[in-house]
Formats: C-alpha cells, sequence, structure tokens
C-alpha cells in the first residue's frame, strides 16, 4: 500500500481516483492489473511537482507509486521494468531524507526487500539473499527502537520474504528460523493486522511463511510442527480465498496440496487423499507444481554440507570454527547470513569456506555450491559494512573471493542454472574490479581478473546481451596492455 508518512493526503480528483483504484486491485490480489493506474497517478503527480524543488508532497507520491509500480510490474513478469522503477523509487526517499522532511528508513528498506524479490524473480538469486539480509537488518533496527511497535507489522512481512528467498537460494535453517519468527509476530499481532487496510496483504506474506515453515520441518523429520504450520497456513488461505483472486485460489490450492502430502507421510491417509483430490480438482496445474517441489526437497544446510565435506575430505581444522556459524552471533537473531558472524570475522570465516569449495567439486557438486555461496555471503557481508580486513587488506581477500565466485558460476552454468551463474558472475566482474590495482604487480591476480571479465562476459552473450558482452571482454582485454 502506498504510505504516505504523514506528509499528503491523497486528493479527491483524477489522481485520488488512479490511486484508489490502483490500492482497491492490489488488496484484491490483482496487482498485475494496476499498473496503467500507478502510472498514470505518477505522470499528474510530477505534473503537480513541476518545477518546484521543494514539492515534497508530489515527491513523496511518486516514489511511493514508484515502489507499487515495481509491485505490478512484477506480477506482470516485467522484472527488469520493476528494478527501474525501484531505483526511482529509492532516488525520490533519499531525496525526502537528505532534505530532512521524512525519515526514510522504513522505505528504503521497503524497496530493498521488493528488490530482493525482483531479483529472486529473475533467477539472480545470490544479489536476492543479501539485498533482503540488509532489509531485515533495517527492520530489525526500527522495532527495536522507539516506535517499534508500528513497525511490528512489517517486520513480519520483511521475515516472511527472507524466508521465501532463503529456501530458493541460502540455507534452509536461516529460512525456516525467519519463517516461524514472521508466522509468530503474525499470529501475535493479529487483532492489530485485522484492523488494518492492509490486513490481506498480510495475511497472503502469513500464508507464505508458514509455507516454507511446514516444507522445511517435514523435510528435516519435525512432521508435528509441519502440521502445525500447515493448518494455520490453510485456515489463513481459505479466508483469502473468498477474495475469488486469482492468486489467493492459487495459495489455496498450495495449502491444501502441502498439508496432503504431509497428512500421508504420519499416516493420515485418508484426510491426505482428500485434501489432495480437492487440490487437483479445483487447480491442477499448482497442485501438480507444489507436489514437485515438494519432492525435490531443500538443498543442504551449511551444518549438513560441513558434515558432508568432513566425511568426503577428511577431518578438517576449521571444522568446528564454521561449525559455530550455525549459531548466531551474539545480540543477533540467526535468520540472517549477517546473523552468523561480526564483519571482521565474516571475511576470515568466508576464506576458510572457500577453501573447501575447489576440493569438494570433484565429490559432492550440490555441497560444494553450499559452501561457495556462503562464503560469497559473508564475503558481501563483510564488504558492505566496510570491515577493515576487506578495506585495507584487499589483495588477501579479494582474490580468494573472486575465485570462490568464478567456481560456482562455472558450476552452476554447467548445472544448466544460468541466471544464477550469471548474477555470480557479475559479482565475480565486481571484485574483478577491486583487483586492478594489483594486477600491475602480480600476474596471478591479473590472469584472475581477467577471467572473471571473460566468464562474466561469455554468460552475458549466452543470455542475449551482446553489447554488455562485449565491454566484459574488453575489460579483460585491457588487462593486457
Amino acid at each position: 500500500m502506498v504510505d504516505s508518512g504523514g506528509l499528503w493526503t491523497p486528493p479527491e480528483d483524477e489522481l485520488g481516483e488512479a490511486l484508489q483504484t490502483a490500492q482497491v486491485l492490489i488488496e484484491e490480489g490483482r496487482a498485475d492489473e494496476a499498473g496503467p493506474y500507478q502510472q498514470r497517478v505518477i505522470e499528474l503527480a510530477r505534473e503537480r511537482a513541476g518545477d518546484r524543488p521543494d514539492h515534497y508532497e508530489a515527491k513523496h507520491l511518486m516514489a511511493a507509486t514508484q515502489y507499487e509500480l515495481a509491485g505490478s510490474l512484477n506480477a506482470s513478469g516485467r522484472h527488469e521494468e520493476a528494478l527501474a522503477a525501484l531505483h526511482e523509487a529509492q532516488l525520490g526517499y533519499t531525496e525526502l531524507s537528505d532534505a530532512g522532511v521524512l525519515d526514510a528508513t522504513s522505505f528504503l528498506a521497503d524497496v530493498r526487500a521488493r528488490r530482493a524479490m525482483t531479483q529472486a524473480h529473475r533467477g539472480f538469486g545470490a544479489t536476492a539473499v543479501l539485498e533482503m539480509d540488509g532489509a531485515v537488518i533495517a527492520y530489525g533496527q526500527l522495532v527495536g527502537g522507539e516506535n517499534g511497535i508500528q513497525h511490528q507489522p512489517d517486520f513480519a512481512r520483511v521475515l516472511a520474504m527472507n524466508a521465501l528467498i532463503l529456501r530458493r537460494y541460502g540455507d534452509p535453517d536461516l529460512a525456516v528460523a525467519s519463517a516461524d519468527a514472521a508466522t509468530q509476530l503474525f499470529l501475535q499481532l493479529a487483532d492489530q493486522i485485522n484492523a488494518s487496510p492492509q490486513s490481506l496483504s498480510y495475511a497472503r506474506y502469513l500464508c507464505s511463511s508458514t509455507a516454507v515453515s511446514a516444507d522445511i520441518h517435514a523435510a528435516e523429520g519435525r512432521l508435528d510442527l509441519a502440521l502445525e504450520a500447515d493448518e494455520i497456513g490453510l485456515s489463513t488461505a481459505d479466508t483469502l480465498a473468498d477474495s475469488e483472486s486469482a492468486t489467493d485460489l492459487r495459495t489455496l490450492v498450495s495449502a491444501l496440496t502441502r498439508k496432503g502430502k504431509h497428512l500421508g507421510i504420519v499416516g493420515r491417509l485418508i484426510e491426505g487423499e482428500t485434501c489432495l483430490r480437492t487440490a487437483v480438482a479445483t487447480d491442477p496445474e499448482t497442485a501438480a507444481r507444489v507436489s514437485e517441489e515438494l519432492d525435490r526437497g531443500i538443498p543442504p544446510s551449511l551444518t549438513t554440507a560441513l558434515e558432508n565435506a568432513e566425511i568426503k575430505l577428511g577431518p578438517y581444522e576449521q571444522y568446528y570454527r564454521l561449525l559455530a556459524l550455525s549459531e548466531p552471533a551474539p545480540g543477533m537473531t540467526l535468520a540472517t547470513v549477517s546473523g552468523r558472524t561480526d564483519p571482521e570475522s565474516a571475511a576470515v570465516r568466508a576464506t576458510e569456506l572457500a577453501e573447501l569449495v575447489r576440493p569438494m567439486l570433484v565429490h559432492d557438486t550440490e555441497t560444494a555450491l553450499t559452501l561457495g555461496l556462503e562464503a560469497h555471503y559473508l564475503f558481501a557481508i563483510s564488504s558492505e559494512r566496510e570491515s577493515h580486513r576487506m578495506r585495507y587488506e584487499t589483495s588477501t581477500y579479494a582474490p580468494i573471493w573472486a575465485q570462490v565466485l568464478l567456481d560456482i558460476s562455472e558450476a552452476y552454468h554447467a548445472a544448466g542454472r544460468t541466471e544464477l551463474a550469471l548474477d555470480l558472475a557479475g559479482w565475480s566482474a565486481e571484485v574483478a574490479t577491486a583487483l586492478i590495482p594489483f594486477t600491475m604487480t602480480d600476474g596471478e591476480v591479473k590472469d584472475l581478473a581477467g577471467a572473471c571479465y571473460r566468464h562474466h562476459g561469455d554468460l552475458l552473450a549466452a543470455t542475449g546481451d551482446f553489447t554488455a558482452s562485449q565491454h566484459a571482454h574488453d575489460a579483460a582485454a585491457q588487462l593486457q596492455h
């Protein structure tokens, strides 16, 4: 929903009508239809702002509507345009913050969270995990602040989004921790949320958090917790389905399928079959998709990957230090990668994880990829938080980061996961750029930076972006001069 932050009141004219229509469509689960109305709101607000740099009401309306437009574009599968809209929203909120007329912390966190979901839709899962990590941390700080109570429903929403992304691209142990925390918070805030104009949107996020909880608890053999999450999710989805939205109906079918599968596992066959028959009769395509996803299982957790590495490679010295990453750092809750350790230690632990990746690629690709992704996440968090090691010992840590990105990007590409491979290749090219000052005196670093640029260029060409591919290959060639 477009939140005015107290800066403006929706006008009673064409702009107000367009704004109201878009919001009604979003609440009804028809976000893909809201785009044209949102575009009109942006046009009219821009006209009203005109050449007045101090027309903050119109500027805030534009930023808020760009944010909502990104959601509508995502619902229509137009993810590149959604990223452009989110960039405009971020610029708008930053301008308002710099002008001192708005505390934009929550708005910028929301932009980051929606950008994470957009990147996940594109298959750029590594970027999505890190974007969402930042959004969760920002909301965690807001909830701990003076007006923390008012931010709690949105903290639950962001935790639910975080769980969805970690379910696909991160550690399932982190995903289920985030999902369980979101569900618990939604239930605690039920009265407040039910009285909110955004109650339907929050209910949809509750369904997504219970789905992640149920999937992972069931996969780990915790069927009692899985069925508890199923029950909450199914009850909520059943209420949502009254909206007659196709999206909400699919959510109900997903919940029925999930519960049916889990009832079957615990031996309650008749109840399970009833759920599955109802799901298939309502929407066979959605039921089949959810069944296939459940049959695929979950990726290995960091703990499992470390145990697998010890089995395949034999005992290794850093095992217990790395295993400690499965417990939250002091003062942190373990629902994000950044909750594993402090920024300084993150670079060291990432290096220790990276040492395992190449040997494991020979024995167990899935385990190697889990270890490589976790190494990347820790390097990226240490870099973003501007740790001493990443700023002043770049020549030590950046080559290790670049090499692990190159290795796992190549492995994902070989496995047919082109989007994630391209995402990681883009990161490797960025790290290669940080290596340029060291290429003058270190031939190995020069070769590594060139390999990162060329690999990124090859993947860009494979996906049809020939202009960007040429730029990447040109950057590699420049290193030879």
